[in-house]
């Protein structure tokens, strides 16, 4: 698997993924104002200087995930991760591990991150356990008003390059 910038084209793969508003509102909690997203939404997520969207691609050229590096800060030592997905038939396959490894490796060796966060939704207990497994700890909880309902989730964060 590698990680290559997103483009636009990328787009219409990605959302295809997301199959009702509730997976969206995990995926992107209330970042788009609107379901279902279009590309051009995607283009516009992504138009700040301190937001790098990737794109995974397995060995055969196949797009299979998708994952975005910010600098919340303009100290630039720390990386938030954000709109990952992995293609829904291929999840449980190990993809979303191998891509968050890579841009784990993509903020320490690129982006010179010391930290890296992340916030994941308690109602999506497969994403909690796989940022568990490459090694980010819960370092506090959180709520949100999410259409109208309070969802809670964990922060989280992985400690690189000390």
């Amino acid at each position: 698997m590698t990680l290559r910038p997103f483009t636009i084209n990328d787009a219409p793969i990605i959302l295809s993924w997301i199959k009702d508003e509730t997976a969206f509102r995990k995926w992107s909690a209330d970042r788009y104002p609107v379901y279902p997203p279009k590309p051009e939404d995607m283009v516009v997520q992504y138009a700040a200087d301190n937001v790098f969207p990737f794109t995974a691609i397995n060995n055969d050229g196949k797009v299979v995930g998708h994952i975005m590096l910010r600098y919340p800060d303009p100290s630039k030592t720390v990386i938030r991760l954000g709109f990952v997905i992995v293609d829904d038939n291929l999840r449980g396959k190990g993809y979303g591990k191998q891509m968050l490894r890579l841009a784990i490796q993509k903020a320490k060796n690129e982006f010179g991150a010391k930290k890296i966060t992340l916030g994941v939704f308690d109602n999506n207990p497969s994403a909690f356990h796989c940022y568990e497994s490459v090694g980010f700890k819960v370092i506090g909880t959180d709520s949100y008003q999410i259409d109208g309902e309070k969802w809670t989730g964990k922060e989280m964060e992985i400690t690189i390059g000390l």
